[in-house]
C-alpha cells in the first residue's frame, strides 16, 4: 500500500526521535575537560581507613572493604575511571590530601578545620552518634547521666571528643571491637560511638540483646561523610559530585544493606 506524505513525515520523525534517545543513552555525563582530566590523570587515588568498619576496612583478600570504597568502585563503573585505594592514618591521609599525593577518601565528616584546607562533594551519608548501655545499667538517660559511670569511647573518635567536650573522662580502646566487646561483656556500663559503627559490630559479635540505645537521649552529635579534594580542584570535586548523583538512591541503599544489618 502507498504510503501518504502525511505518514512518511511521521515515520521519519520516529526514526529521528528513536535516533536522538539513543544518542542521549550514549552520552557522557562528564564535560570534555572533566574526560581530559581523568585521561591525562590516570588512576584517582583514594586514601582508606581501614579499621572503621562498616564504612572502610580490610576484607580477607587484603583490599578495601566497606561501604565507601564500595560506592567509589560504583562511581567509578559508572564514569569509566580507576580508583585505587590506599590505607593510611587520619593525620597522614589529611596531609596528603594537602599536597595533592591523595585525590580524595574514602569519607570524611567536613568539619571546620578541614574545611580551611579541603574542598568537599555532596553529602553522601548521615552519621549520628549515640549513647549505648549494657543490658545490666539501668538508669542512664544521656550524657547527663554518665558521670560516675565507666563509659567507654575509641581512642582520636569523635565518641571520645564528645565525652571530653562534656567534663566525661571514658575508658579509651584502641579499637571499636574491643570497646563493644567491653560494653558487652559487662566490662563498662555505656559507649558513646557512631550508630552504624556499633550496629555493625554488635551484629558481627551477637551482642544484640546485651547492648541498646539509652532510653532518653541517646544521639549527642550528627555529621554527614563527604568526599574530599584538595583546595581548588574544581574538576575531581564536579567528577565526584556527578558520580555520587548517579550512585544515589536505590543502588546506595544496596551498598548500605550488603555490610550493615
Amino acid at each position: 500500500m502507498k504510503k501518504t506524505g502525511r505518514s512518511l513525515a511521521l515515520l521519519l520523525a520516529l526514526a529521528f526521535l528513536a535516533a536522538a534517545c539513543g544518542s542521549l543513552d550514549q552520552q557522557d555525563p562528564l564535560t570534555s575537560k572533566e574526560r581530559a582530566w581523568l585521561k591525562e590523570h590516570g588512576p584517582v587515588m583514594v586514601g582508606a581507613d581501614l579499621t572503621y568498619h562498616p564504612f572502610s576496612f580490610m576484607g580477607a583478600d587484603g583490599k578495601a572493604e566497606g561501604i565507601c570504597p564500595a560506592l567509589w568502585r560504583a562511581m567509578a563503573e559508572k564514569l569509566d575511571f580507576e580508583v585505587r585505594f590506599e590505607a593510611l592514618s587520619d593525620e597522614k591521609e589529611l596531609e596528603s590530601l594537602v599536597s595533592g599525593a591523595l585525590d580524595s577518601s574514602t569519607g570524611m565528616f567536613p568539619l571546620a578545620f578541614r574545611r580551611k584546607v579541603l574542598d568537599f562533594s555532596e553529602p553522601f551519608y548521615p552519621v549520628t552518634t549515640a549513647v549505648f548501655v549494657g543490658s545490666q545499667a539501668p538508669g542512664i538517660s544521656g550524657l547527663e547521666s554518665l558521670s560516675g559511670t565507666k563509659v567507654g569511647a575509641v581512642k582520636n573518635d569523635s565518641g571520645a571528643a564528645v565525652l571530653l567536650k562534656n567534663h566525661i573522662t571514658p575508658m579509651l580502646f584502641d579499637s571499636y571491637k574491643a570497646c563493644v566487646m567491653a560494653l558487652g561483656q559487662g566490662h563498662i556500663q555505656a559507649a558513646v560511638m557512631d550508630d552504624p559503627v556499633m550496629l555493625y559490630w554488635r551484629n558481627r559479635l551477637g551482642l544484640g540483646d546485651k547492648i541498646s540505645w539509652v532510653q532518653g537521649n541517646a544521639v549527642v552529635e550528627r555529621n554527614d561523610l563527604a568526599m574530599p579534594v584538595k583546595k581548588g580542584n574544581a574538576l575531581l570535586l564536579s567528577i565526584i559530585n556527578k558520580g555520587l548523583a548517579l550512585t544515589s538512591g536505590s543502588e546506595l541503599q544496596r551498598i548500605k544493606e550488603r555490610y550493615l544489618p
